[in-house]
């Protein structure tokens, strides 16, 4: 039920500069909700949150695709923006990886080098998920991909692994352990944040 199960908030302030979407928020992706707002809140992006609240079977029930999401909230944010920033949650990778996709190379390269200066020596590092072994699902480069679907046809998409979002909400991104969050949020949120306002000038 709409408003209890599932919950659709976005704000459009700024949204011709750019659009930080978690189009599979809450419990579907747990914690990619909370690490999209701890950005938008730090530079006042426009940003897009599809949440799941279900007692059980979020992702079973409520996760739509990214190549075939058609939630008409979202369908009406994406022609004024100009690029978009997605936020997903990956299965298991045996480590706290936070893989870059999308089509646009400049913001992937900006994105991966952000993570990777301000944040890896906590133990989160980032790669380009269109280079190596990265599953191709993980690479966010159908141009129907809501990433992709910005004025500029190019976006960024991050995939967080369950191990990186359990560092950043210890000690299993469950919903209690997202609303305490650890101390890692904070500094990775500011390094994405100043990224994207790199993006913005590109």
């Amino acid at each position: 039920m709409p408003g209890r199960d599932l919950r659709i908030e976005f704000g459009d302030s700024k949204i011709d500069q750019g659009l930080l979407i978690a189009p599979h928020g809450g419990g579907i992706e747990p914690g990619t909700s909370e690490i999209m707002r701890a950005v938008a809140t730090l530079g006042d992006w426009a940003w897009y949150d599809f949440a799941g609240f279900l007692r059980q079977g979020n992702k079973e029930s409520l996760h739509i695709t990214s190549t075939r999401f058609n939630e008409p909230t979202l369908l009406s944010l994406l022609p004024q923006t100009k690029f978009v920033v997605a936020f997903h949650g990956a299965e298991e990778m045996g480590q706290p990886l936070a893989c870059v996709g999308g089509k646009w190379k400049f913001g992937r390269e900006l994105l991966v080098e952000a993570i990777n200066a301000s944040f890896g020596e906590h133990g989160l590092r980032a790669a380009d998920a269109t280079e190596g072994s990265v599953a191709y699902h993980l690479r966010g480069l159908d141009d129907e991909n809501l990433t992709n679907r910005g004025k500029s046809g190019e976006g960024v998409q991050i995939e967080f692994s369950r191990e990186a979002r359990n560092l950043l909400f210890p000690p299993n991104a469950s919903r209690e352990a997202r609303g305490r969050r650890s101390a890692h949020l904070r500094p990775l949120a500011r390094a994405l944040h100043q990224a994207i306002q790199r993006l913005c000038q590109a």
